[in-house]
This record gives C-alpha cells, structure tokens and sequence, in this order.
C-alpha cells in the first residue's frame, strides 16, 4: 500500500523536479529569513517568507513522502533521531517562549486597557463615561469608581481581566 502511494507521489511530482524545487525552497527561505532578523526589507520580504515558506512545507512533504523508504532508513540511527529531537526541541522552546511573551502581540493591549481607569477607556472609546459603566456592570464588572481599572473590576467580581476586556470590547459599538 504505501509503496502504491509512494509511487503515486512520485509519478506526480518525480524527484527531479521536487528535489531542486525544495532545495531553492528552502534556500529562499534562509535568505528571506536572514534579511528578516537582521531587519532588511521586513515589508515584502516578511510576505514573500510567509508564502513560500507554506510552499516549502508542502514541497518538502512531497519530498518525503517521494523519498520515503530513504527517509525510513536514515532515521534508524540514533544520531539522526537525536539531532531531529534536538531540533524540535529548541523550536519548542523559542515558540513556547514567543507566544507567551509576545512583546507586540494582543496581550500587551489588554493589559494596557486592562491598566485604564473606567475614564481613560470613556475617552478612548468616545462614549459616555456613566453609560459605560452602566453597560459593564450590566455585563457582570461594577464599576465602583471612574478611577478604577477593568483589571480591579474583574478581580472584584470574580472574572478573568481579559474577559472583562472582552466584555467592553464587545460593548463599545451599542454606547455609540
């Protein structure tokens, strides 16, 4: 069976040609991905990366899946499946850490509206700022004062602060 689909692959996509498409692939993607840390043409380049980057996964499944019982052989050895781990790993590590501390990702905005007095997030939002704390409190977030943040209001009332950013995000629209 898996040779049928091996074979499949291959008259589909033969090794002469995804072998040096996924090798320019990937030589596309280092280059791109070089100019993108040290911060050259990030605008452009950051799609182009993105893209093809999609496109060398796919290639290089194909080259896998075209390669197969190679691919099986290889990675018998130790030192293959230890370098492989290895990888994953490190990958682990600086995604795990990116996503939790995203210094430009959406939990620096809700902790910075998190953070606002009531009156900071009226101004803001321009809508009135004893309709906005009428509008939480029917939400489940009293408000006790103008000068209180919804962070205080939700740890008061029991509720998760970014579901209480939630709550007024959701709400802005029907004050306006």
């Amino acid at each position: 069976m898996a040779s049928q689909f091996n074979a499949g692959v291959v008259k589909v996509f033969p090794r002469r040609v995804i072998t040096p498409v996924t090798g320019a692939l990937a030589l596309v993607i280092g280059i791109s991905g070089g100019m993108l840390f040290f911060h050259l043409g990030e605008g452009l380049v950051k799609v182009a990366h993105e893209w093809l980057g999609l496109l060398f996964v796919a290639a290089m499944l194909i080259h896998i899946l075209s390669n197969w019982k190679a691919f099986t052989q290889h990675f018998r050895q130790t030192t293959a499946r230890a370098g492989v781990l290895s990888v994953l790993l490190l990958a682990g590590v600086f995604l795990g850490s990116g996503a939790i501390s995203q210094p430009g990702g959406p939990n620096v905005i809700y902790s910075a509206l998190g953070d606002a007095p009531i009156a900071s997030l009226a101004v803001l939002f321009k809508v009135d700022e004893s309709l906005l704390i009428k509008e939480l409190g029917s939400r489940g977030i009293p408000v006790a004062a103008n000068d209180q943040s919804i962070r205080d209001a939700a740890v008061l009332a029991g509720m998760n602060e970014r579901h209480a950013v939630k709550q007024l995000l959701s709400s802005v629209d029907s004050m306006r």
